[in-house]
């Protein structure tokens, strides 16, 4: 089938995108209620240059109708590949797949790393920082010749340290944020690991000092992955020209927009919406995933790729969180402290119906704030167990909840799910002091 194609002519892109929105409307409530209220006729989408006449989605849009609207009809969740969103936008999502589906994307994922690095198997590779799960949470993953160590985020900062020597992996792939926590400490304590082919950064905005450290302690090339856990790989960093991306052609269509959706022109920053070429079990039709970009144009580039041209502006950014003893954690163990004490894992709970939204931020030493939208089944209950986890973090962090009716940051800004304002390592080492970053995500938070 054409959308298993791991390399997709324009053509193709085209006629995957006549069917993803044709069977959108067909099997998915959501697509052909949001259709029907515009009055389109999905046979009048006959590749991208229609898309612009088909409404943008969001992700409270999306996820507001539950399983039974946004997946496609005969879908049984319970026999699907499901992945969970990081939240960094303040709605998380569920993301399901058949494992079919499942496969091609990991597939689409090595022939995008095969770009920088020539992939051959047997392959090894080292993920770093994922978030362990109950039900997967083995630390070394094997698949016929692939072999995937796993730094879980709980693990100690020696024992990473140790796996990663251990390993000598082909591969290092992980957040810029967790992998700069890695090479400092490595750095920090003398330690010159095995060279791997290539480090892969992917999901945050990769920055110029992530990139330097992680170069001078590896010894290797560093390349920027933009990837949506909705998705898969968007685009991956040009091998001769570092400051552009091409468009993964595989896995989705990218748009540049406006706020009202309408394309912008070459040269100007605008919105990013997607459309995944390949999943029909919950399609993703002119879906906004937060970020913003540039259009460059397309041609033939001198790395050999023949396509769209890009240049991600503003991605998903971070912050370190300093704790009341001065110690600095990154942000993700934050949001996890919050996040797992919600009840993901009960089948009758929905994370929207009870919060549309979330936003933490730390304000002083001893103080972090959660900014929530409520949804209509809205409760406190969820907050003992948050002030737990934050008692675990440290025993002195104390936590207000303030309800606000939106998140929705100003124009032209991107959303950060979590903001920690003090001075700290992370922010130095990118050329900013404590004041200067205030003064650019002040107008982020609400």
């Amino acid at each position: 089938m054409l959308r298993f194609l791991p390399r997709k002519s324009m053509n193709i892109v085209n006629r995957c995108i006549r069917d993803a929105v044709s069977q959108a409307y067909r099997n998915v409530a959501f697509y052909r209620n949001t259709y029907d209220r515009a009055g389109i006729r999905p046979a009048d989408i006959r590749g991208i240059d229609d898309l612009p006449s088909l409404p943008t989605v969001s992700r409270i849009d999306l996820m507001a109708g539950g399983p039974s609207s946004y997946l496609a009809h005969g879908s049984r969740p319970e026999t699907l590949s499901v992945k969970q969103t990081t939240g960094t936008t303040g709605t998380p999502v569920t993301v399901y797949m058949s494992f079919c589906e499942q496969a091609f994307r990991k597939i689409v994922f090595l022939d995008a790393y095969s770009r920088h690095a020539g992939v051959k198997f047997p392959l090894s590779v080292v993920d770093v920082g994922p978030e362990r799960k109950s039900l997967d949470d083995a630390i070394l993953v094997r698949v016929g010749p692939h072999k995937r160590v796993r730094l879980f985020r709980d693990i100690p900062m020696n024992e990473q340290i140790h796996l990663i020597c251990k390993t000598k992996a082909f591969m290092i792939v992980g957040r810029p944020s967790i992998l700069w926590e890695v090479a400092l400490a490595m750095k920090d304590r003398g330690i010159r690991p095995p060279r791997p082919r290539i480090i892969i950064s992917n999901v945050e905005m990769l920055f110029g000092h992530v990139r330097a450290l992680l170069t001078e302690v590896f010894g290797c090339p560093v390349a920027d992955y933009y990837s949506c856990e909705e998705v898969g790989n968007l685009a991956w960093q040009c091998p001769v020209h570092p400051d552009r991306m091409h468009p993964n052609l595989a896995n989705a269509w990218i748009e540049i927009v406006d706020r009202s959706g309408r394309p912008v022109g070459y040269g100007q920053s605008g919105r990013i919406v997607i459309t995944n070429l390949y999943n029909r079990t919950m399609p993703f039709i002119r879906y906004c995933t937060g970020d913003r970009g540039i259009d460059l144009g397309e041609g033939v580039c001198d790395c050999g790729f023949h396509g769209p041209v890009m240049r991600l502006t503003e991605g998903r950014d971070v912050n370190f969180i300093v704790l009341p003893d001065g110690s600095e954690i990154n942000p993700r163990n934050l949001y996890d402290a919050v996040n797992f004490a919600f009840p993901h894992d009960r089948p009758d709970w929905n994370l929207i119906d009870s919060i549309r939204a979330f936003q933490i931020i730390q304000e002083t030493l001893d103080r972090i704030v959660v900014k929530v939208v409520p949804g209509p089944q809205y409760s406190e209950v969820f907050w003992p167990k948050v002030r737990k986890h934050l008692a675990a973090l440290h025993p002195d962090l104390k936590l207000n909840i303030e309800l606000v009716s939106d998140l929705t940051p100003p124009p032209g800004r991107k959303f950060h799910q979590v903001l920690g304002k003090l001075d700290n390592r992370w922010i130095r080492e990118r050329g900013e002091s404590a004041d200067q970053f205030e003064r650019r995500t002040r107008s982020e938070s609400i």
